[in-house]
């Protein structure tokens, strides 16, 4: 296991947390583990990735690289949820870039980007049909989500 993230399946939910912006290696392996997921769990994930607010800028190398991880993410999960920590200007600027890159790319159908774990609990709620309060504090637990 690579220590350029963490992650964990919880219910039908793969989180992911990044303390950086993904690496092409980081996509290929986390993309291999949502699949495996997917397969032992038999239905359509919700990824939930948070990026550290202390994370840079992603650069156009790491853009791709979420552009990808986007794109090879969709035929295992039915949502995707990127959270980018923090309130500072660089943080805003990461949502921003990230944001416009799934506008430009046309792939904001299932794609959302949140500033925490508290803009997708409602989501969560909805597609998993029951209270996630319980899975969140787990997965904040295992240090998945602050």
């Amino acid at each position: 296991m690579t220590t350029a993230f963490k992650s964990d399946v919880i219910d039908r939910i793969f989180f992911a947390r990044y303390p950086q912006p993904p690496s092409k290696d980081t996509v290929a392996a986390v993309v291999s583990l949502v699949a495996a997921a997917q397969q032992r769990i038999g239905q359509p994930l919700i990824y939930v990735g948070s990026i550290d607010s202390k994370s840079k800028v992603p650069n156009a190398e790491e853009r791709n690289n979420l552009n990808t991880l986007l794109a090879e993410l969709r035929p295992y999960c039915e949502a995707i949820n990127l959270i980018i920590e923090g309130s500072e200007l660089q943080n805003s600027l990461q949502r921003v870039v990230i944001s416009g890159m799934i506008i430009f790319t046309r792939t904001y159908d299932n794609f959302a980007v949140h500033k925490s774990i508290d803009g997708v609990t409602a989501d969560l709620a909805e597609r998993l049909k029951k209270d996630v309060s319980p899975l969140i504090k787990l997965a904040r637990d295992r240090g998945l989500v602050l």
